[in-house]
């Protein structure tokens, strides 16, 4: 199927490291002017608002064409989208401006873009649609504009072998439901080519088997499933929207080999009527032609994430708020929203106390100068916030907990000497659900990261006992269960109820007898 034939849309953006580029133009001779002339498919001059580039310091502006406007001397990229009816054409010009400087981007100079899969995908529902940009190259920005076309419209590029410029189309071929396979291809060039016109074979691809489950999230409204490419000379992070599904999923989605963004986001109405994304993952993968690739989203059982307290100028430092992580992507929590409540002790006396109400309006960080060299226990209790919306009937993880015991002394800068403990589930259904009288395998990992450069993070403590429980009724009470190793991994057995649902905790005790001990509420469910 070719993306020959399609309705269009444009916007110019610029991509811009963390540092603001100044975009104020200096003061500059009246002589020195820019006259952008735009023409559409018809040769007539029609009116736009342009992104001027100065190349030498990469600042922009925005330009009216067809008039004047005064610029410093330099050499400048200039950035159009001109429609004519459903027809979208971007072109690029470099120009040197000294004294009265002219240029024009004519759209009949636009040569159409295409393209296609083979064999094409088939079914009534599916759709079509191709993005492109032309951008700018330099180290320090990027500039570009930016063009999408479906349905009745199309989607032309003016040529220009300048390698100043660089291009990148993206196509996407998708029914909208995630019931069938979805396509993404990416094609990218030094300056803008005359014409595109590529067809992928569907070998060339690669393959994402993707599964969206349901049960944590604090939505059951929707979940949109997008992938955005990255690490190209053009193209970064244009979007690609597959589909959005009320409903648990596991879909293919095939790649054109190179780097992706695959966003898994969660959409809940508000009760002012209005739709907020609620959170999501955006994970990064590089994927190579023929090969396959497991990405699961929405697992069960979020809690405390992998990060540990540490010690910065001997000041324990340790933040409340990732305290719902999937067990897949356990570096931080999926969703916004939880409020919490850490307590520091140390010789059995509470020493410092941390709340974090829901929705701060920034991190919240339990911070405590140590005094005294010894053990010290902190413990977070977090529970699901999100007074916007109504979380749905029998929402799994809305508490969790963790305690760490380890040591500290004063004027040191280290990880606390304990682990992170990430409990998953295995063998459940899409809906994160177990057969009643069943027993699920729950792998216990435990590790250790630095997540700051100036907490060393020491040897990794011998670990003496790894223990867990489970509860049937909401963790009012708990019993053991048995722990093994299979395959290497900690595993928790548990044994379902006939209903209800399991809610687990962990402890991991190491040789000097500090330990780390996690708590997770409905962790997952039965039926």
């Amino acid at each position: 199927m070719e993306l020959n034939s399609l309705f269009s849309r444009a916007v110019a953006t610029a991509l811009v490291p963390a540092v603001v580029v100044g975009l104020a133009a200096p003061a500059v001779a009246a002589s020195n002017t820019l006259t952008i002339t735009t023409l559409d498919r018809a040769g007539k001059k029609v009116a736009v608002t342009t992104t001027v580039v100065n190349l030498a310091t990469n600042s922009s502006r925005s330009v009216k064409s067809n008039k004047a406007t005064k610029l410093p001397k330099g050499t400048y990229a200039v950035l159009a989208s001109i429609s004519t009816g459903s027809v979208t054409t971007l072109g690029a010009r470099t120009v040197k401006v000294s004294g009265a400087s002219k240029t024009t981007v004519d759209a009949r100079k636009g040569k159409k873009v295409r393209l296609g899969l083979s064999p094409a995908p088939t079914g009534d529902a599916v759709s079509a649609q191709i993005t492109a940009q032309i951008c700018t190259r330099s180290d320090s920005a990027s500039y570009e504009v930016e063009a999408s076309a479906w349905g009745s419209g199309s989607l032309h590029v003016i040529p220009n072998s300048s390698k100043k410029l660089a291009f990148a189309a993206m196509g996407q071929w998708s029914d909208g439901s995630g019931l069938t396979d979805s396509y993404a291809v990416m094609h990218t060039s030094i300056g803008v080519p005359s014409g595109v016109s590529r067809t992928f074979k569907r070998s060339s691809l690669a393959t994402v088997n993707v599964a969206g489950r349901q049960g944590p999230s604090a939505t059951v409204d929707g979940s949109h499933l997008a992938v955005q490419p990255t690490g190209r000379v053009c193209g970064d992070h244009m979007y690609a929207g597959l589909f959005g599904a009320d409903r648990p999923y596991r879909t293919k989605v095939h790649l054109s080999p190179g780097k992706w963004d695959i966003r898994a986001s969660s959409y809940a109405a508000a009760k002012d009527g209005s739709t907020v994304v609620v959170g999501g993952y955006m994970v990064p993968r590089t994927v190579v032609a023929g090969k396959s690739y497991t990405l699961n989203f929405f697992r069960s059982a979020w809690g405390p994430s992998t990060r540990l307290p540490m010690v910065l100028n001997g000041r324990i430092s340790y933040s409340l708020n990732d305290m719902f992580a999937d067990p897949g992507f356990p570096r931080d929590s999926v969703e916004g929203g939880d409020k919490a409540t850490a307590t520091l002790t140390f010789g059995g006396k509470t020493v410092k106390t941390k709340k974090d109400k829901g929705w701060e309006p920034y991190f919240t960080t339990l911070e405590y100068k140590v005094k005294k060299a010894g053990w010290y226990k902190l413990t977070n209790n977090a529970s699901r916030y999100y007074p916007e919306i109504t979380f749905p009937a029998g929402m799994l993880s809305p508490k969790t907990s963790v305690t760490y015991r380890f040591r500290a002394k004063p004027n040191t800068s280290v990880t606390a000497p304990v682990y992170a403990i990430t409990m998953l589930p295995t063998g459940l259904s899409l809906y994160n659900r177990a057969k009643p009288g069943s027993t699920t395998n729950v792998q216990l990992k435990l590790s250790r990261s630095k997540f700051s450069p100036d907490a060393k993070l020491g040897t990794n403590p011998k670990v003496k006992t790894v223990t867990a429980k489970a509860s049937y009724d909401g963790g009012k009470t708990w019993r053991s269960v048995k722990v093994k190793k299979i395959s290497g991994k900690w595993t928790a057995q548990v044994g379902n109820p006939q209903s209800g649902a399991v809610s687990l905790r962990a402890r991991v005790t190491d040789a000097t007898g500090g330990y780390t001990d996690v708590t997770i509420i409905r962790a997952y469910a039965i039926g």
